[in-house]
């Protein structure tokens, strides 16, 4: 291999040693390919130009032909190694219409020790740079990435509106981007049945999402099509797709099941693969069914599947006994009622109880009771259980980005400001295409008031998963608190018409209608979501809130007593809330009680106390400034504080 010249290349945290083949992240070695370890030395080597394929073609692959998709995976590959993404673009970037270049600061290392700078690349024309989450502090050289590369390519965003105008610089060859629709059932299917097809469509997109070559829509957005697949309804939701796969899954006589996978180009309208699968459900050719699939839609598109990632098609749960109070969960999951998530903790515990190294189940019972502790029950009490849940994913995968994301999203709503940031960090480098890793961001951002930095996170976050529900809810939310308001009504209308049996994602529109001053919208958008959500009592909450700011405050409190009878988690921050819009002095006392009872609880709302437009007839009264400003310091957001958090 041309790569073994002895020499060591230091990029921020990692080394890459051409003597050994090597790249490490402290005492971890990352794993890569041997053709992607020599492309990605070759780039450092002559970081001082733009190289192009040709050049590329011929220096690493010595001359053969290669596919444009075959290098285009490769890059990607590489930037994954040294913790990057094609989004981001903080190692290699991409020079459209000539290649590609190395663009990260590179300090040879000589003898352990490092020397100084040498060959640094040219610094290309500077672009604004809208929220790269890099700790400054642990990893330098991303600052200076900041100022010297096109680090951010933040994708052109519509929410009805554009927020966002800075284009995609990706001139390399598209993936095929993919969306796998919940799979059908023949008539004869039971409850059972239909189970399983619904856990065979998700594994399906778990396996596709492992090619790197492939975009595919995450199962979070993809069963927004259960009971609409047509291709106008397809086209509209997801401007951009090319393929869908679809598939029917026919019970014999026997029990055996039929699966029968069809891709289909959309914009050709043309169907490019299909071949049937028979299985049963109680041995392992069930399992391997979904990776098989996987594999056939990769060959089908001309996909290159790299070892790696042939190595985690490959991995199947232990007992297939476990898999069925698993699946059932996931159904549970999907219901997402406060009793729907209590049942799917139930089948996921079944499911650990039958295999104890059941990763995969782990996860997804820290997926449900965070779900509990953002919107049904009291923080204070979910709030350990659900860092015991995760802790218990992370001691048998410490490497899991999904942990690690959902951790951090927890602790930005736990007000765990350093310890969120570093996590989230951890998460992206690890996997940069969880979407739930961007809203952790876009709310940690919104929590200190950086309005471009919370935009950028949420065009992350849409670009990564479009149809995500949590997404849907917290974008409106995190918009109209940082004063983006004509944003927020935009992303508000299309989340309405993405998700028209949400209720929550309709009382944030109607909060956010309100303060925009449109009153009168604003309750119709609040009964009508609290009609949608069963008179949930935070949904009651808001709309108090939304009589109060259109003058019907005899409302007000009526509501607040339903919402109490339900005996039922009911938020202190949004309770002070409705109390401030009765707008007289013991409504002011009284809120702020509540806001140091929801400190006492820890509400995730609390994130929101330093710029909530709602609260400003607090904050600016000289009465209750010294309170406030305590009540800043205990959820870690009074100013000096926030400085230091600022990235």
């Amino acid at each position: 291999m041309r790569s073994a010249d002895g020499r060591k290349f230091r990029i921020g945290d990692y080394v890459v040693d051409t003597a050994r083949y090597r790249i490490s992240r402290g005492d971890v070695t990352v794993a890569v390919e041997p053709k992607v370890f020599d492309l990605l030395v070759h780039l450092i080597r002559h970081r001082d130009r733009v190289l192009t394929r040709e050049q590329l073609f011929e220096s690493v692959w010595d001359g053969r032909e290669v596919s444009d998709a075959t290098l285009s995976n490769h890059v990607r590959s590489a930037r994954k190694a040294l913790g990057d993404s094609g989004e981001l673009q903080q190692t290699i970037q991409t020079v459209r219409g000539r290649g590609y270049q190395f663009v990260a600061p590179v300090i040879e290392v000589v003898d352990d020790a490092a020397s100084a700078v040498v060959g640094t690349a040219p610094t290309p024309a500077p672009v604004p740079v809208t929220g790269s989450p890099d700790e400054p502090t642990r990893r330098p050289w991303r600052r200076v990435l900041a100022l010297v590369a096109v680090a951010l390519l933040v994708p052109v965003l519509f929410f009805g509106a554009r927020f966002l105008d800075a284009p995609s610089e990706q001139p390399e060859p598209s993936r095929p981007y993919i969306l796998v629709v919940p799979f059908g059932v023949s008539d004869n299917a039971t409850e059972y049945h239909r189970t399983f097809a619904d856990q065979v469509t998700r594994e399906v997109v778990d396996n596709l999402r492992k090619i790197s070559g492939l975009r595919t829509v995450p199962h979070a957005s993809a069963f927004h099509f259960r009971n609409d697949k047509s291709r106008e309804h397809v086209l509209e939701s997801l401007p951009g797709l090319q393929f869908v796969l679809d598939g029917d899954v026919v019970v014999a006589p026997d029990g055996t099941l039929r699966i029968t996978p069809r891709l289909t180009d959309l914009r050709r309208d043309l169907d490019v693969w299909s071949s049937p699968f028979t299985v049963r459900v109680d041995n392992r050719d069930f399992f391997e069914t979904p990776a098989g699939i996987a594999r056939a839609v990769a060959r089908a598109l001309k996909v290159e599947i790299l070892r790696d990632e042939q190595r985690a098609l490959a991995e199947l749960p232990r007992i297939p006994q476990a898999y069925e109070p698993y699946a059932a969960g996931w159904r549970e999951m999907e219901k997402f009622t406060h009793e729907s998530m209590h049942r799917a903790v139930e089948y996921f515990d079944q499911a650990i109880a039958l295999d104890p190294d059941f990763i995969a189940a782990y996860q997804a019972k820290s997926d449900a009771l965070r779900s509990i502790f953002a919107y049904f029950e009291p923080p204070q009490e979910l709030l350990p259980v659900v860092e015991a849940a995760l802790a218990a994913v992370l001691a048998r995968d410490p490497d899991s980005a999904e942990a690690l994301s959902s951790l951090g999203l927890t602790q930005v709503m736990a007000w765990q400001w350093r310890d969120a940031w570093e996590n989230l960090n951890k998460a992206r480098a690890l996997d940069p295409t969880l979407a739930q890793t961007e809203i952790g961001f876009a709310l940690y951002y919104t929590a200190l008031g950086e309005n471009e930095k919370v935009k950028a996170s949420l065009a992350r976050a849409v670009e990564l998963d479009p149809l995500n529900t949590e997404l849907a809810d917290w974008g409106t939310w995190a918009l109209f608190m940082v004063g983006e308001q004509q944003a927020a009504r935009d992303w508000a209308v299309t989340q309405m018409r993405q998700h028209p049996e949400n209720g929550f994602v309709f009382c944030g529109a109607g909060i956010a209608a309100y303060l925009r001053g449109d009153a009168a919208e604003g309750v119709a958008l609040l009964e009508h979501g609290v009609e949608l959500s069963g008179r949930a009592p935070v949904a009651l909450i808001m709309l108090a809130q939304g009589y109060g700011y259109a003058g019907q405050k005899d409302k007000v409190l009526p509501l607040l007593e339903e919402a109490e009878r339900a005996n039922i988690y009911m938020c202190p921050y949004e309770t002070a809330v409705a109390h401030l819009t009765l707008g007289d002095e013991a409504s002011k006392v009284r809120a702020i009680e509540l806001l140091y009872e929801a400190v006492e609880k820890r509400s995730n709302c609390l994130i929101f106390l330093r710029i909530d437009p709602r609260l400003r007839v607090l904050r600016d009264d000289p009465r209750h400034k010294d309170r406030f400003q305590e009540l800043l310091t205990l959820v870690g957001l009074d100013e000096a504080v926030v400085r230091s958090y600022r990235r």
